[in-house]
């Protein structure tokens, strides 16, 4: 599987405190603005990462949008030569507020997280009462254009596991495709108890909604396996890394906001990229970074036995 895509972490800041990725001891620590790559770094780097096959960037934080002047940002990395495609994920809390101005800098579609539907369920969930701008944020992007929208939904044993049929009928009324993903235990926040297998809510699913039916659109490399619910038009995603990894087909990389290129989600190793740009590297110093990062993607490929990230979600990009 050819490296082409990835994912660029821009802020480790977010506005919610979601249970699975900010643990309490984490959520008044953050980062320097110092120690942040500035868009002219992160436009470099993706302008060298072009040439040596990446094709797709993700934006992610954090909360991207959080960002000041982030359509500025999209419209710097779509003019970079090689890059075929910029996404985003989101919160969706600010989405109603950018999304125009991201579709016009260059903006393809967003993913946005919604772990419920249920308001007081939200508030446990992200500890803060924003279903509303969320809701409203995914109907403006679909409004204007970037399309089409994924839900990111993360399913958590004993606090949003009921409400997996409400999703699918979400999705049957609004045109969205809906992703499950499992929960993975990853830093200090890690709670196992919070697991619930993608096999069960598909069960759950067609029992009360019939067979679902494989679709095979998928990208290579999209680690969501997608299909259809009945004769409806709704789409349902699942994305399995405990119950069903897909470590032997990824494709991205990842640059964290602090400059540290990561080979995997799940990998604690990193090639510090921002050390050798303010060093004063060039092409050819990132170059060797890359390729490093390559080759341990390659190894973590083959091993069985991947290491919990030890960073919390909300610093490597999610």
């Amino acid at each position: 599987m050819k490296v082409n895509y990835l994912r660029l972490s821009i802020t480790d800041f977010c506005n919610l405190h979601c249970i699975y990725c900010r643990s309490s001891f984490s959520r008044n620590v953050h980062l320097a603005h110092s120690e942040l790559l500035s868009f002219e770094e992160m436009e470099l780097v993706i302008h060298w990462m072009a040439k040596w096959g990446i094709k797709k960037v993700r934006i992610t934080g954090g909360e991207p949008l959080l960002k000041k002047s982030i359509a500025t940002l999209v419209n710097m990395i779509q003019k970079i030569p090689g890059i075929d495609e910029i996404t985003m994920t989101t919160n969706g809390t600010k989405l109603r507020q950018f999304a125009l101005e991201l579709k016009q800098a260059g903006l393809k579609r967003v993913n946005v997280s919604l772990d419920s539907l249920n308001r007081k369920n939200f508030l446990k969930i992200t500890g803060d009462d924003k279903l509303y701008e969320v809701l409203e944020g995914i109907k403006t992007a679909q409004k204007v254009g970037l399309n089409p929208v994924k839900i990111n939904t993360v399913v958590l044993k004993g606090i949003n596991d009921v409400e997996i049929p409400d999703f699918i009928k979400f999705s049957m009324e609004n045109s969205v495709a809906v992703r499950f993903i499992e929960y993975m235990p990853i830093g200090k926040q890690n709670k196992k108890n919070l697991y619930f297998s993608n096999i069960t809510v598909k069960r759950i699913i067609e029992k009360d909604f019939g067979v679902l039916l494989p679709l095979n659109f998928s990208y290579k490399g999209e680690p969501a396996k997608y299909y259809k619910v009945g004769e409806s038009k709704a789409i349902v995603g699942f994305i399995s890394p405990i119950s069903y990894p897909f470590c032997k087909d990824c494709n991205r990389l990842r640059l964290t906001a602090d400059g540290k290129l990561y080979p995997c989600l799940l990998s604690n190793s990193f090639e510090n990229v921002k050390k050798v740009l303010r060093g004063g590297g060039g092409e050819g110093e990132v170059k060797h970074l890359f390729d490093l990062a390559l080759l341990k993607k390659v190894n973590l490929r083959n091993s069985p036995h991947l290491a919990y990230q030890k960073r919390p979600m909300f610093q490597i990009g999610g």
